[in-house]
């Protein structure tokens, strides 16, 4: 039994990251496990299939579009496929929720705003070199390494959710900030609703926006269901939920 999962392993390391990972470098030398007993071995795959996971989610974003994208594009030309791969972004991101049809309109723009404004970037509504190099920054990985020393480490089960105490916000006009005592390895969801304590995910009547930088603190909101009164929090994101809020408050958009 032994053998055959030194053998899966080494094959591994040979065929199967290559394949996934392409230009992305793999620190694996299949010679320094041949003492690893039955359980580190085991332990060794379940980190290669978690990083190997971790390149399917990211190579599609990681390959948004490697030209300038603006409203048209997509209807007469051969950027659909640029444009979709784009949508698909900002879908994921949570700053586009209609359907994804390669083709570069005013719902594409506002949610390309949106992005950008949520990243401190200049909000020209087009796919330009500094908000591609921002795309990047977020979902394309340099390397996958596994480091050996800590194979026999217990996982701490809280390793995959972050550590957030508290969350402390406050608005001026339609920005918001707020300061998070603890580390969201995840980044955070800013909600917000014209009913009180909006929530992700979303009920029907709240919006929200996905900041991934663990150190986000700023964002700005627009008045998606008219002008008035919204209530707005920000909690810690846990990947499809979220954790610890912050407190509510009251903005007038």
């Amino acid at each position: 039994m032994l053998k055959k999962i030194f053998i899966f392993v080494f094959i591994l390391s040979l065929f199967v990251l290559p394949a996934f990972v392409s230009a992305e470098s793999v620190n694996f030398n299949s010679n320094s496990y041949t003492n690893y007993s039955e359980e580190q071995l085991v332990s060794l795959i379940a980190k290669l299939q978690k990083q190997l996971e971790e390149v399917r989610k990211s190579s599609v974003a990681c390959v948004v579009s490697s030209r300038d994208l603006s409203v048209g594009d997509g209807f007469e030309d051969d950027l659909r496929s640029d444009v979709k791969s784009l949508q698909g972004f900002l879908y994921e991101k949570g700053f586009l929720s209609k359907k994804q049809d390669g083709l570069f309109g005013k719902n594409t723009k506002a949610a390309l705003i949106a992005f950008q404004a949520a990243n401190n970037l200049v909000q020209t509504g087009e796919l330009n070199s500094e908000t591609r190099n921002k795309i990047k920054s977020m979902t394309c990985r340099k390397s996958y390494s596994v480091d050996s020393s800590k194979i026999n480490k217990k996982e701490n089960s809280d390793d995959n959710y972050s550590k957030v105490k508290s969350i402390s916000l406050s608005a001026n006009g339609s920005a918001v900030k707020w300061s998070a005592d603890g580390y969201s390895k995840n980044g955070f969801k800013i909600v917000w609703s014209k009913n009180s304590n909006p929530t992700y995910p979303t009920r029907e009547g709240d919006k929200y926006i996905y900041l991934s930088e663990s150190n986000a603190n700023t964002t700005n909101l627009d008045a998606f269901s008219g002008s008035g009164t919204y209530y707005v929090k920000v909690c810690e994101y846990l990947g499809g939920s979220c954790g610890v809020y912050s407190n509510q408050i009251q903005v007038s958009l």
